[in-house]
C-alpha cells in the first residue's frame, strides 16, 4: 500500500499569491505522482488564526487543498491551527464530510485498508495549563486506540509528535537560520541515534511526558507526525517507525525551505520524497 504523507498546507487568504500559487501547484503535481493508494492529511491544512477578523470563507480555502485529492481516497487529523478560528471542528468535519472519498471519520478513529490499520489520533491544540504550550493526548484517548489496535501492527497518524522524541535529542541549543522560526535555537539527534533525513528546528511536542508512545508501541509498526515544518528525519524508537514530515506549504514560516510530500510504502515502512 502506497500512502502519500502530506503535512502543514497551511492554506490561507493572506499569503502572497505566489506563495500560494506554488503550493498548489507543487501539491497537485506531487499527487500526480504519487499514485498513492491514499492520501493523508497530517493537519494545519487550513491556517486558522487568519479567519479570525475576515469575512473570507473558510470553506473555500480549505475546499481547494481537498478538491486536489481527486478520486483518491484520503484521510485526515487536526493541527493546532486548523480550528483557530471561528470555525469548528465539528464544522470542518461536517464540510470534509461531503467528498466521497474523505475516509474521515471523526477526531479520532480508524480505518482498515488493502490489509493494514490505519490510526488517526487527534493531538489536540493547546495544555489547558501552565505544565506544556501545545496540548497532550490524554490517557483516555491512548485508552481507546489501545483497544483499537491491540493485537495488530498498525500505523499512527496525527499532528504533533510524541514527547518521548526529546530524549533523543541533544538540548545543547544550536544556532539555525534567521528565517527559522521561534527562539532561532535547534536541537540536535544525540550522536548515538541512528536516523535518515534532517531535524532543522526544535521539535515541539507537548512538555509533558505521555503514556502514548509506551502503551501504543507494543502494537505500532510506524508513526507519522507533522507539525515541525524543517523537520524531515526518520528514525526506530520503542520499535516502532518514527516518520516526521516536512511542511508541504510555502505559505508559513517555512517559505524559504523547500517544501515536499513523502509516499510511505507500508510493506517495508520505507519512504520516498517529492519536493516542489
Amino acid at each position: 500500500m502506497r500512502i502519500l504523507l502530506v503535512a502543514d498546507v497551511h492554506s490561507r487568504p493572506f499569503a502572497k499569491q505566489k506563495a500560494t500559487s506554488r503550493t498548489l501547484f507543487g501539491l497537485k503535481d506531487a499527487i500526480q505522482k504519487a499514485n498513492a493508494d491514499l492520501i493523508v492529511f497530517l493537519g494545519d491544512i487550513v491556517h486558522g488564526p487568519d479567519f479570525q477578523k475576515t469575512n473570507e470563507p473558510y470553506e473555500k480555502y480549505l475546499r481547494r487543498v481537498l478538491d486536489l485529492t481527486g478520486n483518491t481516497p484520503f484521510a485526515t487529523v487536526f493541527g493546532n491551527h486548523d480550528d483557530e478560528c471561528n470555525v469548528t471542528k465539528d464544522e470542518i468535519l461536517d464540510i470534509i464530510s461531503t467528498y466521497p472519498n474523505s475516509l474521515t471519520n471523526g477526531r479520532n478513529y480508524t480505518v482498515d485498508m488493502m490489509g493494514e490499520r490505519l490510526l488517526f489520533i487527534d493531538s489536540g491544540s493547546y495544555y489547558d495549563g501552565d505544565e506544556s504550550y501545545y496540548d497532550i493526548v490524554d490517557d483516555d484517548t491512548v485508552a481507546w486506540a489501545k483497544n483499537e489496535i491491540v493485537g495488530q501492527k498498525a500505523i499512527l497518524f496525527q499532528h504533533i509528535i510524541v514527547p518521548d522524541i526529546m530524549t533523543l535529542c541533544d538540548e545543547k541549543p544550536y544556532y539555525v537560520p534567521f528565517w527559522a522560526y521561534g527562539d532561532k535555537r535547534s536541537v540536535r539527534l544525540k550522536k548515538d541515534v541512528e536516523y535518515i533525513g534532517k531535524m532543522r528546528e526544535r521539535p515541539c511536542p507537548p512538555s509533558i511526558p505521555t503514556s502514548e508512545l509506551t502503551e501504543l508501541s507494543p502494537y505500532l509498526k510506524g508513526a507519522c507526525f507533522g507539525h515541525d515544518h524543517l523537520n524531515d528525519f526518520e528514525l526506530e524508537h520503542m520499535g516502532v517507525k518514527i516518520i516526521q514530515c516536512r511542511g508541504a506549504g510555502y505559505c508559513c514560516y517555512d517559505n524559504h525551505f523547500r517544501s515536499g510530500v513523502k509516499i510511505l510504502d507500508t510493506k517495508s515502512m520505507k519512504t520516498e520524497s517529492i519536493y516542489y
